[in-house]
């Protein structure tokens, strides 16, 4: 992997972290809902069972198809090269060798390209930018054209 070949992914890359992001915020919301409707059913004495399980059942099937959709999302970008990191910002980061180390690149959603990297180790929190220096110690790193 190099960093212009993972520039040039981005495109893709964007697109399913977009959905990724999206999808996991409703999940969130399906399951605060779940939440709060069980623990008024476990409660409430007037309520309908058999409308109670539709709601419930309904909630269920699209937490069941958004589960299936960022599964394939978290493939499909495995399979572009990289890691899916974080469903709160978008974290995604790809391998490379640098100075006869496995490092990555990172890049996180909404950023123009891919600008930084980081040990293994130390996660998003370590990003340093990607300088000339880098890239002539990495293997098949090349400097993106809107910083060379």
């Amino acid at each position: 992997l190099t960093i212009e070949k993972a520039n040039r992914a981005l495109v893709l890359i964007r697109q399913n972290v977009t959905e990724l992001l999206l999808k996991h915020r409703r999940l969130s919301t399906l399951q605060r809902e779940i939440e709060v409707h069980e623990e008024k059913s476990s409660t409430a004495v007037d309520l309908d069972e058999q409308e109670s399980d539709a709601y419930l059942n309904t909630r269920y099937d699209e937490v069941e198809h958004l589960l299936s959709h960022i599964t394939h999302n978290i493939d499909e970008l495995s399979a572009i090269g990289c890691i899916f990191k974080d469903f709160q910002v978008g974290i995604v980061d790809f391998p490379i060798h640098y100075q006869g180390r496995d490092v990555y690149l990172c890049w996180q959603h909404g950023e123009a390209d891919i600008r930084h990297w980081h040990e293994i180790e130390e996660g998003y929190n370590g990003r340093n930018d990607i300088t000339e220096y880098f890239v002539r110690h990495s293997s098949g790193a090349t400097l993106p054209s809107a910083l060379g």
